[in-house]
């Protein structure tokens, strides 16, 4: 056999591999169920395109304004209100995206919570959060306060 035919079936086979982690991730979301904690879109129109799947870029703010690096993937987000964070391919917090009105003095962007599933016993982010937009792709999800931390993404799909 050729090394090219050799190189060949390993990308294909490699290809096929990340293909199926992909599927996994998006099955373990997919698996809960869209009216899980509500039964009508919770979202306004105008942050319609928060739904997807993130890449989590960097952590931003934090005591020394510095932030930290990323230990998390991927942030997806699933309509009717759920969002999922993925480490190393695995699904490891799930829950619903509460709106909110932390700050009435900041009403022109999207306030909410990330509230996790009761089977996470660490929740991830910062409870209060901003959603901010820069274009289409990239998501910005802002503490309202000091030395917290604002998650900076990337968006996938």
């Amino acid at each position: 056999m050729s090394n090219i035919l050799k190189t060949t079936i390993i990308v294909l086979f490699l290809g096929l591999l990340s293909c199926e982690n992909e599927g996994d991730i998006k099955s373990q979301l997919d698996s809960i169920k869209s009216d899980k904690y509500y039964s009508a879109e919770i979202i306004s129109a105008n942050y319609l395109k928060i739904y997807g799947k993130w890449k989590l870029n960097n952590i931003s703010g934090g005591f020394s304004g510095s932030g930290y690096a990323p230990d998390y993937d991927y942030l997806e987000i699933k309509s009717v209100g759920i969002y999922g964070l993925i480490r190393n391919n695995s699904l490891f917090e799930y829950g619903k995206i509460e709106l909110s009105t932390f700050d009435k003095n900041t009403a022109n962007l999207l306030q909410i919570k990330l509230i996790p599933d009761s089977y996470s016993k660490n929740p991830y982010h910062t409870p209060e959060l901003y959603v901010s937009f820069q274009g289409n792709d990239s998501l910005n999800l802002i503490s309202p306060c000091c030395d917290l931390y604002d998650y900076h993404y990337e968006r996938i799909k």
